[in-house]
């Protein structure tokens, strides 16, 4: 079930607690090198962030979508995806780039 943009906000924040949460793809790990993006940044759009894009479900029923945020002087999109689980949430986040 797609969540709301005030659920997925809700669910950032509490993921950005807990960085365990945070599953990062072999992508976005090789763009965030390439790019010159920090985890640090990535976690800053989890907690501050606004929700640009989304949230919409996914080829899986879960939620994705695109949060920005403006930090270290730069503005930060990340991709992610939000999954809900009985045992717990998490994310994946998929890419993330400057604007």
């Amino acid at each position: 079930m797609c969540l709301t943009e005030i659920e997925a906000k809700r669910k950032l924040r509490e993921i950005a607690k807990d960085t365990r949460k945070i599953k990062l793809t072999t992508h976005v790990r090789e763009r965030m090198m390439e790019r010159g993006i920090s985890l640090k940044q990535i976690i800053c759009c989890f907690e501050y962030g606004d929700i640009t894009e989304g949230p919409y479900p996914d080829t899986r029923g879960d939620s994705k979508l695109n949060i920005t945020v403006r930090t270290a002087g730069e503005n930060i999109t990340t991709t992610v995806v939000i999954r809900c689980r009985e045992d717990g949430d998490f994310s994946i986040v998929v890419t993330t780039f400057k604007e």
